[in-house]
């Protein structure tokens, strides 16, 4: 079962990823509206955008693609994530997903059936481990913040993905299909 994803697309961004790829995907709360968050991704003097959002009707907006550096977890303060990477700045080796709402937002059905099948897809598309080292909350890399939320599991959203998950095949290739 596949999403249609709409590309939004946002000038607020990096061309590739330096000597890294995506490694884990960080999970975020807009904390707005999803046309709100395409308006706020499209403006140059906001300097933030994610990879993608995801309404609560379950619709599914792209901002950067996965080959480039979306500026969406760039902080890091008092990190709690076990892969950080000590120096290294986490957008280059993440994939980040926004979710309309805000904190004490209660996720649809929709939201979380949309997350799940695009966080399965970019898991299988780079190789990613489908688990909760892989698949983060914001605030496990800035601490000052309570992003994604305080209502969202993660442990559902994995467990969801997991339903869609096929693991890929061992290559000698480091080419992935985006």
């Amino acid at each position: 079962m596949a999403t249609e994803i709409k590309w939004i697309g946002s000038p607020n961004r990096t061309i590739g990823r330096g000597n890294y790829r995506p490694e884990a995907v960080v999970i975020h709360i807009m904390e707005g509206t999803l046309h709100g968050t395409d308006t706020w991704f499209k403006t140059p003097a906001s300097k933030v955008s994610a990879h993608y959002g995801v309404g609560k009707n379950g619709e599914v907006h792209q901002y950067v693609d996965e080959l480039n550096t979306a500026w969406h977890a760039g902080r890091v303060v008092n990190p709690t994530w076990a892969l950080i990477k000590k120096g290294v700045n986490p957008n280059l080796y993440t994939v980040g997903i926004e979710h309309e709402g805000h904190a004490n937002s209660k996720w649809t059905d929709e939201m979380y059936n949309a997350s799940a099948l695009l966080i399965s897809a970019i898991c299988q598309r780079w190789g990613i481990i489908l688990d909760r080292n892989h698949i983060v909350g914001h605030h496990e890399i800035y601490a000052p913040k309570t992003c994604p939320g305080l209502v969202v599991s993660l442990d559902k959203l994995i467990l969801l993905a997991s339903l869609n998950y096929q693991a890929p095949e061992p290559s000698d290739s480091n080419t992935f299909v985006v």
